[in-house]
C-alpha cells in the first residue's frame, strides 16, 4: 500500500519549500545541533559536509545503508527503516512517502527535504575535460577586523626588537578558498588563512598566507569506493582509536551519542593542525572493505630547547616538547613563531570493515611517531598522560540494527601503558511516545586521548567512567519532552581537582509547536561536579552546580519576516558562594522570498557576574564562519547581517557587531580597559566588520 492519496494531500504544504535559500537551510540546520550540544563542533567542515548534500541531494532509492549513516541529516532507525520500505515496497515515489514511515513526521520531513532526492545522478568518471565542464567550481574569500587595535599591536608601533613579544601583522583576517565538485565523485580544493595581526608578505611570511591546505578526493570508482590526496580526515568506529573529523558531545538529539563515521574524507576546513596529508584509499571486496594511509606532516608544539654555541639566534634545538598544539595555529608573535612546524609527525595504519546484514564490524589499527619526544611538564594531575615520540592504537567497533535496536560501541588500546578504552550504546524506539539512548564509556587513565574523541563529559577519552540515559517523548502533536540524564566518575585527578571525583548531568526540553508560525521551547540544564578549593594548608574536594534556565519563542509574521526572543540565565553555586547570570535578546530576520536582499539583526543584553555563568548563543553568520557567541560579561551586544545576490552565483555577506560592556563604578575616572595580556583593548566597545563574497560556477 503507497498511501498516494495521503501523500498527495501534504505536497502543498510543502512547496514554499523549493523557493528557500541555501543559506537559510544551512543556518537552520547548524543551529538545531549547535545550539543542542555541549561540545564546540569545527563548523567550517560540518558546513562544508551540508553544502554537499544540498548541492548534490541524496538519492533515496539509490543510497546504500553505509552512505544513509553516513550523512548527519539521519538517525539509525531512520536508516532502518528506509531500508526495509524499499525492500517491502520497492522505490520510493514519492518524497513526502517518508511520512507513512514512523521516525518521520511532518516536521522532520520538511528539515532534511533541501538535501535528499529521488532523482539518480547520471554522473560517472570520464575524460577530464567532460568532468571540467559539468563540474561547479566556488571562489570564496572572508575578510574581518576589529577595532580598537589590540595591545599587542601598539607595542609593535612603537618597538622592532623582535625580542619583545609583540603582533607581527595587521589586525586583518582573510580567508580564501577555492573549490571544486563533480557531484559527490570528484571534489578537489584549495585552502588559505591568515588569522589576524599573523605578518602577511614578509620576512617571516614570504609566501603570504600563514596556512595553506589542499585536497583532492575520489570515490565511488568501481571497487575503488575511496582516494584521498594532500590533507584529508579519518574517522573510524565511535571515535576511540582514531577520529580527525567532526564529533558532537552530550545533547538533547539523542541520536548524537552515536557517531556515524565511515573513513576517509576530504578536509576542507581551517583548522591547521587537525588534518592528516598524504594518501588515504579504500577498496571493497563484496561485503569487505578495507583501506590504507600514510600522513607527514609539520605540527605546532611547544618545545624545550638546549643551548647551541653555533646557534646565532639564541634558541638552541629542541630536545622535546611539552605538548601538541592540535588546536593551534597563531602566529601572531614571535614566540608563537618558535613554536611554527616544530614536531615532524608521521602516521600509518590500515583498517578492514565487514558489512552483516543487520549492521557491520571493523577494525583499525595506526601507528604515529614523532620526531620529538612529548614531555608535559610534571603535574600530579598529568602523571599518566602519555610521554614519548612513538605510539600504536588498535581497536574494534560494531553498528548492529534489529527492527527498533541499534547496537554500537567500539573497544580501543592504546600501546602506551597498555591501557584501554571502550564505550557501548544502544538507541532503542518505541515509536514515536518513546526514543531511549544509552550509552556507558569506561576510558583509562593511561589512554591516549590525541586523534580521540570518546562521548564523555570532558571530551578527553581518557579517566572517565559514565553511564548516558536519553529520551524523546512525543506527548502529543503540540508537544514534545526530551533531554539526559547522565553521570560519570573521573578515577584519577583532573587540573581543577586533587582527587578523583565525580559528577552527574541533567538536561530536560519541553517544545511547543501548536501552529506552523509559532513554536517555543523551555529548557533546564543543572550539572554538578567537583573541584579543589584551597582550606588554609589544605584543598577540599567541593561541590559546585551550575543551573541554567531557558525560554525560547520562534514566531514568524509572514513568509518573510520572523522574530525570536529569548530569555536565559544561570547559577553558579559553591558550598561557600553563588553568582548569577542571565542574558536576553531579540532578533529580527528578513528573509522575503525572491529577493536580492536579506537581512538578520539581534539586540542583546546581559549581567554576569561571573565567567563561570557564561552564556552561549547562536547568531547569524556568513557561511562557513562560527555561529557560536560567548555572553561572558555585563553589558550590549548587537548585530546586523546582510546578504545580497547580485546575480546568480554570486553573494556578497556583510555583518558589523559591537559589544559595549558595562564599566564599573570604581574605573569611571580611570582608562578601562578589556581582555588581558596583548589582547587587551583601552575601550569598554568592541566593533567587529566582517565581508565574505562567493562566486559559485554551477
Amino acid at each position: 500500500m503507497r498511501f498516494k492519496g495521503l501523500i498527495i494531500l501534504i505536497v502543498a504544504s510543502f512547496s514554499k519549500l523549493n523557493a528557500q535559500t541555501e543559506n537559510e537551510f544551512i543556518n537552520q540546520f547548524i543551529e538545531r545541533y549547535i545550539e543542542n550540544t555541549t561540545d564546540e563542533v569545527d563548523i567550517q567542515q560540518f558546513t562544508s559536509d551540508l553544502v554537499i548534500y544540498l548541492q548534490n541531494p541524496l538519492d533515496l532509492n539509490k543510497a546504500t545503508a553505509s552512505e544513509l549513516l553516513t550523512v548527519p541529516f539521519f538517525s539509525s532507525f531512520q536508516v532502518s527503516e528506509i531500508l526495509e520500505h524499499r525492500k517491502t515496497f520497492g522505490n520510493f515515489i514519492c518524497i513526502y512517502e517518508l511520512q507513512v514511515l514512523p521516525s518521520f513526521g511532518t516536521e522532520v520531513i520538511k528539515n532534511i527535504i533541501p538535501f535528499i532526492s529521488l532523482k539518480t545522478q547520471t554522473l560517472k568518471i570520464g575524460d577530464v575535460r567532460e568532468i571540467w565542464e559539468q563540474g561547479s567550481h566556488q571562489f570564496l574569500t572572508l575578510t574581518e577586523t576589529s577595532s580598537p587595535r589590540k595591545k599587542g599591536a601598539l607595542i609593535r608601533d612603537t618597538l622592532t626588537d623582535l625580542t619583545v613579544n609583540h603582533y607581527l601583522g595587521s589586525g586583518v583576517y582573510n580567508n580564501l578558498r577555492y573549490r571544486f565538485d563533480y557531484g559527490r565523485l570528484v571534489s578537489y580544493g584549495v585552502n588559505m588563512e591568515k588569522d589576524a595581526y599573523e605578518s602577511f608578505l614578509n620576512g617571516n611570511n614570504p609566501l603570504g598566507y600563514d596556512y595553506f591546505s589542499y585536497y583532492f578526493s575520489l570515490k565511488n570508482m568501481g571497487k575503488l569506493k575511496s582516494l584521498q590526496l594532500g590533507d584529508y580526515q579519518a574517522s573510524f568506529g565511535q571515535g576511540l582509536t582514531l577520529n580527525t573529523g567532526i564529533a558532537f558531545g552530550k545533547s538533547s538529539i539523542i541520536t548524537n551519542a552515536k557517531r556515524n563515521f565511515n573513513g576517509f574524507g576530504a578536509y576542507r576546513s581551517l583548522r591547521e593542525n587537525a588534518f592528516l596529508r598524504g594518501i588515504a584509499t579504500t577498496y571493497q571486496f563484496n561485503r569487505s572493505t578495507v583501506g590504507a594511509f600514510v600522513s607527514y606532516k609539520k605540527l605546532d608544539g611547544n618545545g624545550v630547547y638546549r643551548a647551541d654555541s653555533n646557534d646565532l639566534e639564541g634558541l638552541g634545538y629542541i630536545i622535546s616538547t611539552t605538548n601538541i598544539q592540535e588546536d593551534g595555529g597563531l602566529h601572531r608573535t614571535p614566540s608563537e613563531l618558535t613554536d611554527k612546524d616544530a614536531i615532524k609527525d608521521f602516521q600509518t595504519g590500515i583498517f578492514t570493515e565487514y558489512s552483516l546484514p543487520f549492521g557491520k564490524i571493523g577494525a583499525v589499527s595506526y601507528l604515529r611517531r614523532l620526531n620529538q619526544p612529548l614531555e608535559p611538564i610534571p603535574q600530579v594531575y598529568n602523571r599518566f598522560n602519555f610521554r614519548g615520540n612513538q605510539y600504536l592504537k588498535n581497536g574494534i567497533y560494531y553498528d548492529f540494527i534489529y527492527r527498533n535496536l541499534n547496537l554500537f560501541g567500539e573497544i580501543s588500546m592504546s600501546s602506551y601503558q597498555n591501557s584501554f578504552a571502550q564505550v557501548h550504546g544502544a538507541l532503542i524506539s518505541l515509536g514515536k511516545p518513546l526514543d531511549i539512548s544509552l550509552v556507558y564509556r569506561n576510558y583509562g587513565k593511561s589512554f591516549i586521548t590525541m586523534q580521540s574523541t570518546g562521548f564523555g563529559e570532558s571530551g578527553i577519552t581518557a579517566n572517565e567512567n559514565g553511564l548516558y540515559v536519553g529520551f524523546e517523548s512525543k506527548l502529543s502533536r503540540q508537544f514534545t519532552l526530551l533531554g539526559y540524564y547522565d553521570l560519570f566518575q573521573n578515577p584519577w585527578l583532573r587540573s581543577a581537582t586533587d582527587a578523583p571525583s565525580s559528577g552527574s548531568d541533567f538536561w530536560s526540553e519541553i517544545q511547543y509547536k501548536p501552529t506552523k508560525v509559532f513554536q517555543a521551547y523551555y529548557r533546564y540544564r543543572t550539572e554538578t561536579k567537583q573541584r579543589s578549593y584551597a582550606a588554609s594548608q589544605t584543598s577540599l574536594l567541593q561541590f559546585t552546580t551550575t543551573q541554567r534556565h531557558r525560554f525560547h519563542i520562534n514566531y514568524t509574521l509572514n513568509k518573510g519576516i520572523e522574530l525570536r526572543s529569548r530569555i536565559e540565565s544561570s547559577i553558579f553555586a559553591t558550598p561557600i558562594s553563588r553568582s548569577y547570570g542571565s542574558m536576553i535578546y531579540q532578533d529580527f530576520i528578513y528573509k522575503p522570498m525572491k529577493s536580492k536582499l536579506q537581512l538578520s539583526g539581534r539586540i542583546a543584553f546581559s549581567n554576569i557576574e561571573n565567567f563561570n555563568n557564561r552564556i552561549y548563543s547562536f547568531e547569524q553568520v556568513p557561511l562557513y564562519d562560527y555561529p557560536l557567541f560567548t555572553h561572558g560579561y555585563s553589558g550590549l551586544r548587537y548585530y546586523l547581517l546582510t546578504r545580497y545576490t547580485i546575480k546568480k552565483g554570486i553573494d556578497i555577506w556583510f555583518r558589523y557587531a559591537i559589544n559595549q560592556l558595562d564599566i564599573p563604578l570604581d574605573h569611571l575616572m580611570d582608562n578601562f580597559a578589556t581582555g588581558s595580556g596583548l589582547d587587551e583593548i583601552n575601550s569598554n566597545i568592541k566593533q567587529t566588520f566582517t565581508l565574505q563574497i562567493r562566486y559559485l560556477i554551477p
